[in-house]
């Protein structure tokens, strides 16, 4: 039966491709908006945290005062030297900077991580080496945009001496800017001004290792992700307009069910004065609206494969198509949903008054 009721439905819309053709338009222009800002928000968050990703750890220690945040973090050497020796237990430093290729005035936003290369938060490296001196660095591969590559010489915050990178790796931002990794000593020198200050940010803990020391605050990777200045934000402000879109769906194919509906009422009349029950005429009506809604979505998801090798590099955007599938379901639930402020209307069809245009 739901075959039958299937090719009535794909035969009414070619029958009237104009009419319908608008609907899948509408749809394909919101699944596109919805799944373009997903990709945004998901590229943004990304750009927040990959490089806390790479670490696979379960959680961080940071100074109590920092309000959760590694960016404001500092943990002087008495409070951490007793958990260095042990090889799941990781120090870092983290500062914001100002990056300057050798010869170019352009001023290029990074951080700098600085990490011990033997640790397990050391980079992965996609070409290069790692370094063997305080001058040298491996950068994250997102800084080619940039013009930095191998064997370029990079000024940090305006210092007189250049870094030589030695090292590429991938995958690795922190507040939506890519990282720089030195070792502890040239952190300390930036941030500091001498590598004898031996401060770090943080301590960084793989395993179920628990730390209660005063002046420090051990927290779980989540919640050092969500206190990056600005991420709950921009994740907020994301999500609610993406709710946002999968709504108006829902009232947007139910008016157009709803008019298109009103229009055929004196067809759907005939169909009734023929013997057709009105549970045939509602499931043709849904598979309607299941037909435009997957194909306008489909379309939207072709062209988003397409947007994402013309848009530039520097555009924070990720295609997740685990998400576009939820979204792409949301979005055709909602439709469903919205078909359904036409039932009433059909359910209450007389057949006589219906066929006289009443």
């Amino acid at each position: 039966m739901w075959v039958e009721n299937m090719f009535l439905a794909i035969k009414e819309i070619l029958h009237n491709k104009t009419r319908y053709l608008l609907v899948v338009f509408t749809v394909f222009l919101i699944s596109y908006m919805v799944f373009f800002l997903t990709s945004l928000a998901v590229g943004l968050a990304r750009e927040n945290r990959t490089a806390v990703d790479q670490w696979d750890a379960k959680t961080v220690v940071v100074s109590s005062y920092a309000n959760k945040s590694m960016v404001v973090s500092t943990i002087p050497q008495k409070q951490y030297q007793q958990y260095t020796d042990d090889k799941n237990v990781a120090e870092v430093g983290q500062m914001t900077v100002v990056s300057q290729l050798k010869n170019s005035s352009e001023k290029i936003n990074t951080n700098v991580f600085g990490v011990d290369w033997k640790s397990y938060i050391s980079p992965k490296l996609t070409a290069g080496r790692l370094p063997k001196t305080n001058h040298e660095v491996v950068v994250d591969d997102a800084l080619k945009n940039d013009s930095i590559k191998l064997n370029s010489q990079i000024k940090i915050n305006g210092s007189d001496k250049y870094y030589k990178v030695v090292g590429i790796t991938k995958n690795n931002s922190f507040f939506a800017v890519p990282v720089i990794f030195s070792n502890m000593d040239t952190f300390r020198e930036l941030k500091y001004g001498s590598s004898q200050i031996k401060n770090i940010s943080a301590l960084v803990i793989r395993n179920n290792k628990k730390i209660n020391k005063s002046g420090l605050t051990q927290i779980t990777i989540k919640d050092l992700v969500n206190h990056i200045p600005g991420y709950t934000a921009q994740v907020l402000v994301f999500s609610f307009m993406i709710i946002a879109m999968v709504i108006i769906t829902f009232l947007i194919i139910g008016i157009f069910m709803y008019i298109i509906t009103i229009q055929k009422i004196s067809l759907y009349g005939v169909m009734r004065a023929q013997g057709i029950r009105t549970a045939r005429i509602i499931e043709s009506l849904f598979y309607q609206i299941l037909v435009l809604t997957a194909t306008g979505a489909g379309l939207a998801l072709v062209f988003m494969g397409v947007t994402q090798f013309f848009l530039p590099k520097t555009v924070p955007f990720y295609s997740d198509w685990l998400a576009y599938g939820v979204l792409t379901l949301a979005i055709i639930v909602m439709a469903l949903l919205g078909g359904s402020l036409s039932m009433r209307r059909v359910l209450k069809i007389d057949p006589l008054s219906a066929i006289e245009g009443e």
